[in-house]
């Protein structure tokens, strides 16, 4: 099967490469063949690549795809489209509509297009799109309003159950927790995001309901939104914070942004996959994603910097769903590549499945585990050749220890009726602060 991709580039979707699936039965474990379109290297890449510099950012498939003219005939899918497949409960819920079996890899094509006409990022499927175009062609457009939203009205569940299942912008958003993407239009209200038109989106958004009754999952999509806004206050890298009612938490978008008039497609491209791993399930090191930030960062001291921050507040605050595709890498117009900015931060040690964290630091397997990292050992372990980096990453981690004494005040503000929650979320928050705090006399030897 022949599928032609497209990338968004300067307000249009541009044909950019060719994927020939020759096993579709094998799924993303069966072969392909990629090519990127003549034209779109030449219109597009052909100066840089003559220059020694071939395009990894925007222009790019893959930060590990850059644009030329070979042929790449490889064993799997490429890693970027497992970003594109549902998991998780759009998966289940799509295969069951779909008539197919939800773990067969013969279900992993028929998802793929479903869910990439309409994606997160700059990137989609021609084929699926027209596809989808044909499946909302017999729907009546629902708008609702933001306070619709956060009330889940009878309006909003029924755009939710219906379009969740058809609208692209949905299918492909991966996890356990129902969401679906909605797009404000010129008139005020909000629709699947497919069904506005670029010239007429005014706000980008993800709505994401509770995946079950459990008072656990309640606590936890609320503080998600409380956490949010309390990344942002510590320092990390946040857009804007989640909008919470009972049962709904309300996600800006950051992989879109409205400039006068004209919606803007930032890429972006899970850690996972800019590392070339083609497996859902992967498990990795610190090291090994620190080291693609190395490699693709714009300003990867910043983002090295800002990855160990994320994982500090993971360990403190009680986020143990760490796992690589939580982690993105964001490619901006500019031609800059950066680390995404947070999302999917939840206290996730309340979970009922018992969350444990999965990516985990090998610098400290041969030292008691990475339960209370030695920082000093991480920093080493980050720049083992270069004391003035680790010194200053060491630094950043001490400074940031001061702005979390800060976190039991904003939370405490916001949740004393659910205190036994926030207790065991935050059971381990003394002892991660106080960890960064120990390291200090050794830094001013340095």
């Amino acid at each position: 099967m022949n599928l032609d991709i497209e990338i968004f580039l300067a307000d249009e979707w541009h044909r950019a490469a060719n994927l020939f699936v020759h096993e579709p039965a094998l799924g993303y474990r069966g072969p392909v063949t990629l090519d990127y379109d003549p034209q779109y290297f030449l219109d597009h890449a052909s100066i840089d690549y003559s220059q020694g510099h071939p395009a990894r950012d925007i222009r790019a498939l893959s930060v590990r795809l850059p644009v030329d003219l070979a042929s790449r005939y490889t064993q799997k899918w490429p890693p970027f489209l497992l970003d594109l497949i549902p998991q998780g409960h759009a998966r289940r819920q799509l295969a069951l509509a779909m008539g197919l079996e939800e773990n067969s890899r013969a279900a992993d094509l028929p998802l793929l297009l479903r869910a990439s006409g309409n994606t997160i990022g700059n990137i989609r499927i021609a084929q699926a799109e027209q596809e989808e175009r044909q499946r909302l062609a017999s729907s009546t457009p629902v708008g609702v309003t933001w306070g619709e939203m956060l009330e889940r009205s009878e309006r909003f569940m029924e755009v939710f159950d219906r379009f969740m299942m058809i609208a692209s912008g949905s299918s492909g958003l991966q996890g356990e927790w129902p969401k679906v993407a909605m797009t404000q239009s010129a008139d005020g209200l909000y629709y699947p995001d497919p069904i506005v038109a670029d010239d007429q989106a005014m706000d980008h958004v993800i709505v994401k309901l509770l995946r079950s009754d459990k008072a656990t999952d309640r606590d936890i999509l609320r503080l998600e939104g409380l956490y949010s806004s309390i990344a942002a206050q510590i320092g990390l890298n946040v857009k804007k914070a989640g909008t919470y009612a009972p049962g709904v938490l309300i996600v800006p978008r950051f992989d879109r942004k409205i400039v006068n008039g004209r919606t803007i497609r930032f890429g972006q491209e899970s850690i996972v996959s800019a590392l070339g791993v083609s497996e859902f399930g992967y498990v990795g090191t610190h090291e090994s994603y620190i080291e693609v930030i190395k490699s693709v960062s714009t300003d990867p001291d910043a983002d090295v910097i800002e990855y160990v921050l994320r994982d500090i507040a993971n360990l403190a605050m009680g986020n143990t769903d760490n796992h690589g595709r939580n982690t993105a890498i964001e490619k901006y117009t500019d031609g800059t590549v950066r680390l995404a900015p947070v999302f999917d931060f939840a206290p996730m040690r309340l979970a009922d499945e018992t969350i444990v964290r999965s990516t985990r630091w090998e610098c400290m397997k041969s030292r008691g585990g990475d339960t209370l990292p030695n920082w000093q050992v991480v920093c080493d372990a980050v720049y083992p050749n270069d004391k003035d980096r680790a010194g200053k990453l060491l630094a950043s981690l001490v400074a940031f220890g001061e702005r979390l004494n800060e976190v039991p005040k904003l939370v405490a503000s916001e949740t004393r009726d659910i205190e036994p929650s926030i207790s065991r979320a935050l059971s381990r928050f003394d002892e991660i602060r106080k960890s960064l705090t120990v390291n200090l006399p050794t830094l001013v030897k340095r």
